[in-house]
């Protein structure tokens, strides 16, 4: 495969990937009458069994990277915080501030890694920043702004809930990267295989101690969007982004991310069958050129993993 194809292949991986990652952001609200701990764990649950499946089938064609239980104990943590703990939050933030703000607010990942990657280098900021957080910050006014006249006001939990997720998911994005550096023999797949089967037990737990089956909804939906969560959005996902990280320039693989964003606004509109408003539109628009600008600068990478 010559370079141009070998990056177009990369490209059509990486938008793949942000399009399945898109669907993270309307499984909660599919399964709205579920509790969110819930659904993460159905998610969680369907992810770690098919990772299962993965690393059986890898070990019997006789993939040789390391799985001793070091590995593991570095997996757990990561796996917890980055995948299960995350889905956790953004769902409750789903749930209760809306699709529109969460997928914003996720949306700025690519910002807040790069950002804190430079602050790690011991980097400089740049002018490029300053007019990128500024039409970040619009972006998100605008699109979070309750309309004329509307008593609503914004759903504090959610909104914590939805920063805390970003920010967990941006000292895992580090966390990760950092292992897989210093571990080259760890293939990218293996290694997400690895977080998911991690997972399952704690999402097993997790789902124990939940409640069930609420009125008016019942298993096929749960089941149903479960392993489009855990088989398609999460490992698919991750393997079709691993598949463009190593074909795509990382500063053009940052600006990538931005379909994911585009990709949770259209499918929870789908879903509500509702456009959003002007406003939200607008303040999505400033939101992604916000990102564009700010990732058009090379920064340290982190390898990506799952969202």
């Amino acid at each position: 495969m010559n370079p141009a194809a070998r990056a177009r292949f990369g490209v059509a991986c990486a938008i793949l990937a942000c399009a399945a990652w898109g669907f993270a952001f309307v499984g909660p609200l599919i399964l709205d009458a579920w509790p969110a701990n819930t659904v993460a764990a159905g998610r969680y649950i369907a992810y770690g069994l098919w990772s299962l499946l993965a690393l059986i089938v890898m070990r019997a064609r006789g993939v040789s990277q390391p799985m001793d239980l070091k590995t593991w104990a570095a997996a757990l943590p990561l796996t917890l915080g980055g995948n299960l703990l995350y889905y956790v939050l953004m769902s409750i933030a789903l749930q209760r501030a809306g699709a529109l703000i969460t997928t914003l607010i996720i949306g700025l990942l690519p910002v807040t890694v790069s950002i804190t990657g430079r602050l790690r280098a011991r980097q400089s900021l740049t002018r490029h920043y300053a007019v990128a957080l500024l039409l970040i910050g619009v972006g998100l006014w605008l699109a979070y702004r309750p309309p004329p006249g509307s008593t609503a006001g914004t759903d504090t939990l959610g909104l914590i809930c939805v920063t805390a997720a970003l920010a967990l998911w941006t000292v895992y994005a580090h966390l990760n990267s950092d292992w897989l550096r210093a571990h080259p023999r760890m293939g990218g797949v293996q290694w997400s295989s690895m977080q998911g089967a991690g997972a399952l037990p704690f999402a097993l737990a997790l789902f124990g101690a939940a409640p069930h089956v609420p009125a008016g909804q019942g298993w096929g939906a749960f089941i149903a969007v479960s392993v489009a969560l855990g088989v398609i959005t999460s490992w698919a996902a991750n393997t079709a982004w691993n598949l463009a990280s190593t074909r795509v320039d990382t500063s053009l693989l940052g600006q990538l991310f931005v379909f994911e964003t585009i990709a949770g606004i259209a499918y929870a509109a789908l879903w509500s069958r509702m456009l959003p408003s002007l406003g939200a539109l607008a303040g999505a628009a400033l939101l992604i050129a916000g990102v564009i600008i700010a990732m058009r600068e090379r920064a340290p990478h982190a390898a990506s993993a799952a969202i």
